[in-house]
């Protein structure tokens, strides 16, 4: 059920007219900002990557080590759906034995039949090396497209708004609030130094999430020099 749950979750996500970032990530960052934060008042209650990887593991399978997501944020999130709880949202999903039959007969038919072709694939394809343009690779500040010797997508395409995402400089004259709201987060690099970066997402090397900016922050690291 929390396949469903999260499923229909970043479905609506992605029809959100002011969400100008669709990926998973991006959907991740409206719910905690935009739906958590704003309309249910929840601050600081849960991070865009816990939610991301909750995705992971319950909708595409994924091994990590999200835990369950708490009773409180299946409600919340069933209330987003537009349900009483999540208690009501499972009374409307739930499937017959029948319904039940035919899902898993046509799961473990799809799953045949994909078997089938990648076994094919992989003996047509034998001494073939697969290209793709779907890799990225960061560039000192910025993230390019790259060519790439592999058979599968590098995910990050589809969690980073390449186009956007940046890593900036900073000083005393940085404008780092609009609205009371922070536009730079932070974090450190493998070396352990603070780099700074014009949207919310991971860190390009060590993929941690990165934080927004504090007044703490600022006056430690910026306005002392370190």
């Amino acid at each position: 059920m929390l396949e469903k749950l999260l499923l229909q979750l970043f479905k609506k996500l992605e029809k959100e007219k002011d969400n100008d970032n669709k990926t998973k990530n991006g959907n991740s960052i409206y719910f905690v900002e935009k739906v958590l934060e704003e309309k249910f008042g929840k601050s600081n209650y849960i991070s865009a990557r816990a939610l991301k990887e909750y995705y992971d593991k319950y909708v595409e399978r994924k091994e990590n080590k999200a835990g369950e997501p708490s009773s409180e944020l299946k409600n919340l999130i069933a209330q987003y759906l537009g349900f009483e709880n999540y208690h009501n949202f499972e009374e409307s999903n739930k499937t017959t034995k029948k319904e039940s039959s035919k899902i898993k007969n046509s799961k473990v038919k799809s799953a045949s039949i994909i078997s089938a072709i990648l076994l094919a694939s992989s003996v047509i394809s034998y001494n073939i090396i697969f290209k793709s343009e779907d890799c990225l690779g960061w560039r000192v500040n910025h993230y390019e497209k790259i060519e790439c010797l592999n058979d599968f997508q590098n995910p990050l395409l589809k969690d980073v708004d390449i186009e956007i995402f940046k890593k900036v400089a900073v000083n005393d004259s940085t404008i780092f609030f609009k609205y009371g709201k922070p536009i730079v987060w932070y974090g450190k690099s493998p070396n352990g130094e603070m780099e700074y970066f014009n949207s919310r997402g991971l860190h390009p090397e060590t993929m941690d999430e990165l934080k927004p900016i504090t007044k703490y922050i600022m006056s430690k690291y910026i306005q002392n020099g370190k």
